[in-house]
């Protein structure tokens, strides 16, 4: 089984590993530039990993204000929607 990570939204890892789910921050060293994956949870479900992952950006988004009303939240939870699902089809096809 190999284990290739999906990036969503710069901000988060995504990846498949012995049937579980692993979420990871994604991390740049600011002198060597150097990427690393701290490892935030990991899930034996892909819905619970997605509604997860959904409110952990649209948290980040309020936090960096992007969001600023009800209608810029619901716009953001369908576009992070549509981002896990792509990821998720990603997983998937690498996987099958």
């Amino acid at each position: 089984m190999t284990n290739h990570r999906v990036i969503v939204k710069s901000w988060y890892s995504v990846m498949k590993l012995n049937g579980s789910f692993v979420l990871a921050d994604v991390k740049h060293d600011k002198d060597t530039g150097a990427v690393s994956y701290p490892t935030v949870a990991i899930y034996s479900s892909e819905l619970k990993l997605i509604s997860d992952l959904i409110n952990l950006m649209v948290k980040r988004a309020v936090f960096l204000k992007r969001i600023n009303n009800t209608n810029e939240l619901l716009k953001e939870i369908n576009h992070c929607g549509e981002l896990c699902q792509i990821a998720m089809n990603k997983i998937n096809n690498i996987e099958g």
